[in-house]
């Protein structure tokens, strides 16, 4: 299978679309942690 954001790939024909692609991701988290540490190094210490 070869996977291909054109609209045309030289040398083969184009059989099926399969349309757009999605993905999702969890971002966040441990927001809280992220947002002590951030302050930790601005701050310094441990």
């Amino acid at each position: 299978m070869i996977i291909t954001t054109t609209n045309s790939l030289e040398g083969h024909k184009i059989v099926n679309y399969l349309g757009v692609v999605t993905g999702e991701a969890i971002l966040g988290a441990n927001i809280f942690r992220d947002m002590f540490a951030a302050v930790r190094d601005i701050g310094g210490g441990r």
